[in-house]
């Protein structure tokens, strides 16, 4: 081979890893982004599933309080305390219009 051919085989190889370099920097760059995307999405679903597991505990605990009511008749009597309080309220209305 002479130099010629020596020298355009040296460049053009220069030029292949010079695009594989390009086209690695641009993959990489891709990668970070949906990366960076999948944290985030992964950040917010760790929120949400935060969140369900304090609604659930919550109503686990509003379903254990009604059951215990039921169990010991605390259900009737809060329905006679609503009752009273809507008694009540209808009073104070009756009242205040009398007094007008």
């Amino acid at each position: 081979m002479e130099f010629v051919e020596l020298k355009q085989l040296v460049e053009s190889n220069a030029k292949s890893i010079e695009a594989l370099a390009n086209e690695s920097s641009q993959s990489l760059q891709r990668f970070e982004q949906r990366f960076t995307v999948l944290g985030n999405e992964i950040s917010d679903l760790k929120d949400t599933v935060f969140t369900l597991a304090q609604i659930a505990s919550d109503h686990e605990k509003r379903l254990t309080q009604l059951v215990g009511y039921s169990i010991t008749g605390e259900s009737d009597r809060l329905d006679l305390l609503q009752r009273l309080q809507k008694l009540e309220r209808r009073i104070n209305q009756l009242e205040e219009g009398d007094r007008t």
